[in-house]
């Protein structure tokens, strides 16, 4: 029967999966030979896993360089198998020539880390000038990225900016601005959120005070918000700054409820907290703008919570309250939409060995999050009331 052949495999491979392995090498050893080299290719990975989980490392390279030989779509498997077993003997230079074998036959999307695991191993022998060129080839497989989130929001806060100026009068474009309509039927204030209008928890992180206020917080929100973005998602990034944003004003009417506060410092801060954790935390692939980027972050932070606590009239309570959630969501949640070196490394069977967390779980922990501040709202209320 033709589909013969690719029952067997099937059988092998659960066989090989149930543990049953001299049983899955026995199966699929008379596909080693067939004619065509997706099964033979396949079934010569199978039997390296095998041989490999019998502790027969000798046996299981062999099989994975025939796996390699017989090419096929899958033909690279065999090369990066090689590979590494080549780095767990110790014979880091073939290692390197197995895995540029792969990469020349590999999946665009696979090229990536295939060449951040070059890097490294010629590093480790000393080729400096060669590692840090496919270091900048691996990070430039996820170095471009279209902020679309951000430049929106830098967008809708330039508007409202212009907006409320205008029917100001005009004294908003001023270097310290002043309160247009806009602001005064937004902005955070306790007594008005009590009675209603709740909805300043979100709007008054789209207003601003002046022109100074507004290009230091959109400048800010330039250089951090597309690193955020690339590394979480468009969809994650746009949750993650607008609880940032009401993490702020949330504490604001907590603990200073009785003064007025705009601006998007607090989501802000949010996105700086976050980048703090991620970066302290995960070995992310990123261009070397970006990482750069990333590592002046915690100088930054400091820099901008001494201004926030020395000058008079900033809302400190906006500014720790988006760090505090900003810092919590990176502590919790690994960015979904960048890889990272741990994240790549995988099992002898070519699984994953750490597992990406699930979409529902992820979309738990925001939830989460969101209902901790709803229940800050409530208690703030109760105490205006």
């Amino acid at each position: 029967m033709a589909d013969e052949p690719r029952q067997r495999l099937a059988e092998g491979q659960r066989l090989l999966d149930a543990g049953d392995l001299d049983a899955a090498v026995q199966i699929l050893a008379p596909l080693t030979g067939h004619p065509d080299a997706e099964l033979g290719s396949a079934a010569w990975l199978a039997i390296g896993d095998a041989r490999y989980r019998l502790d027969d490392e000798p046996g299981a390279l062999a099989a994975w360089q025939h796996a390699a030989e017989r090419g096929g779509s899958r033909g690279w498997l065999g090369w990066r198998k090689v590979a590494e077993q080549e780095v767990r003997d110790g014979h880091l230079d073939e290692a390197v020539a197995a895995y540029q074998e792969a990469d020349r036959r590999a999946p665009s999307e696979e090229r990536g880390a295939i060449a951040n695991r070059i890097a490294w191993l010629l590093k480790e022998t000393g080729h400096d000038f060669a590692s840090r060129r496919q270091f900048n080839r691996a990070r430039g497989a996820y170095g471009s990225y279209q902020a679309w989130v951000t430049w929106a929001i830098i967008a809708i806060n330039a508007a409202v900016f212009v907006v409320d100026a205008a029917l100001a009068g005009g004294s908003g474009f001023s270097l310290t601005g002043g309160s247009g309509p806009l602001t005064n039927a937004g902005a955070v204030y306790g007594p008005d959120v009590a009675a209603g209008e709740w909805w300043r928890l979100i709007t008054g992180a789209f207003l601003h005070l002046g022109i100074l206020h507004i290009a230091f917080n959109m400048y800010a929100l330039w250089l951090f918000g597309p690193i955020i973005e690339q590394m979480y998602g468009h969809v994650e990034f746009a949750v993650i700054y607008l609880l940032c944003a009401l993490g702020g004003n949330v504490l604001t009417i907590l603990l200073a409820p009785n003064v007025p506060a705009v601006g998007a410092s607090g989501a802000i801060f949010g996105l700086f907290g976050l980048a703090f954790v991620v970066s302290r935390r995960r070995h992310l692939l990123l261009g070397p703008q970006a990482r750069a980027m990333l590592s002046r972050v915690g100088t930054l932070l400091v820099l901008n919570l001494i201004i926030t606590f020395a000058i008079p009239y900033i809302s400190w309570t906006g500014h720790v309250g988006g760090l505090v959630v900003g810092g919590v969501i990176g502590l919790l949640l690994a960015p979904a939409n960048v890889p990272t070196m741990g994240g790549m490394w995988r099992a002898p069977d070519g699984s994953l060995l750490a597992r990406r967390i699930s979409p529902s779980l992820r979309a738990s922990t925001y939830l989460l999050v969101a209902a901790v501040l709803v229940l800050g709202t409530y208690v703030a209320i109760q105490q205006l009331g």
